[in-house]
């Protein structure tokens, strides 16, 4: 099996996000995974997490003997000047975000980038749309999620506020945020204590200073699942932008698998994601609509927003919906169709 390098860009124990997810997966499937830490290590070690992935903390993977061909995986464009360096049999660009607004700097190295990839994944539909007339192997590959993580019950954390409804919030605390809308209606609703988990990415401090808001900083990925099963509402409040017009929300699936109702914007990834999520309800429970809150409301301003968050706290959800949605996109099924892809393409023969 293939050799998969991950150069120096996401920190290992950080948010743990779609690159540990997805190499995490394929090294279940037999490569061997070499996930470059990122970091100041004054004993530089290599940590062998699974059967054949490799942390490597301040030690180049190159150093180590392992099986060909090598796979050099990038997601930060910027890395474009380490191909020469590592010396791939392949590179793999794995595109997550658009560049543009927060991540315009990744812009020059977009063509460059896809001129030495082999094969390129796009996480939206919008992305797949820029990058598949550049590039002959293109695939739209979205998000997905760890479905037994989510969905397994665990202990209430003990930093949570009692007393309210839990209105929460999990992922990075980044200016994409609609912060004056959260504002409108975490004012209006002081009925309600709002829970924001996460790093704070691009921003100082945390924005919000309202009595009923509590911000309890990044969380680690083992105890995650705690605190959203004891959110009542979850949210993905982004603004509509030309950067979030690209985003296949990660929070929208672990969301699901915990069976949480879910209020956000109308990004054009989670439309499509609505329309999935009644159509699942629908087919199991017809009369569901009229006795469920739905899985997952797109609201445009605080009106709705309060409208949304009634309605989701004085009905159920259909969580056997949200958790089939949650199902069919796991992060295991997302590895299989980048290795089938990786054979398709005759960068491995079995």
């Amino acid at each position: 099996m293939p050799t998969i390098i991950y150069p120096r860009t996401l920190p290992w124990n950080w948010m743990t996000q779609r690159p540990q997810q997805l190499l995490k997966e394929l090294s279940y499937l037999g490569y061997t995974v070499f996930y470059e830490d990122r970091g100041d290590f004054p004993q530089p070690q290599i940590k062998k997490l699974w059967d054949s992935f490799y942390l490597c903390q301040g030690i180049s993977p190159l150093a180590l003997s392992h099986p060909r061909p090598r796979l050099l995986w990038l997601t930060f464009p910027q890395h474009l000047h380490l191909i020469d360096t590592y010396q791939p049999d392949a590179v793999i660009f794995d595109c997550s975000d658009e560049a543009k607004e927060e991540f315009a700097s990744w812009s020059p190295y977009i063509k460059p980038l896809l001129a030495q990839a082999k094969l390129v994944f796009a996480s939206s539909q919008s992305l797949y749309e820029q990058l598949a007339p550049q590039h002959p192997h293109v695939t739209l590959l979205r998000n997905g999620v760890d479905f037994a993580h989510f969905c397994t019950p665990q202990k209430r954390p003990l930093d949570l506020p009692t007393g309210k409804p839990l209105i929460g919030y999990s992922g990075a605390i980044a200016p994409w945020l609609d912060w004056e809308l959260l504002r409108e209606v975490i004012r209006n609703h002081p009925q309600y204590h709002f829970v924001f988990i996460g790093a704070l990415v691009l921003l100082k401090r945390f924005p919000l200073e309202e009595e009923n808001v509590s911000y309890l900083g990044l969380k680690a990925y083992e105890s995650l699942p705690g605190y959203l099963q004891a959110f009542h509402v979850s949210l993905i409040p982004f603004k509509l932008t030309a950067m979030t017009k690209g985003c296949n929300p990660i929070k929208l699936y672990e969301y699901a698998a915990a069976g949480l109702p879910t209020i956000g914007t109308p990004l054009p990834e989670l439309i499509r994601a609505q329309e999935l999520i009644a159509g699942i309800s629908s087919r199991k429970s017809p009369q569901g609509q009229f006795q469920y809150c739905p899985g997952l409301t797109l609201v445009s301003n605080a009106q709705e927003f309060a409208q949304s968050l009634e309605e989701a706290l004085q009905k159920s959800v259909d969580q056997e919906a949200l958790q089939t949605f949650a199902l069919e996109n796991t992060w295991q099924k997302r590895a299989i169709e980048i290795h089938n892809k990786i054979l398709k393409q005759g960068l491995y023969s079995p």
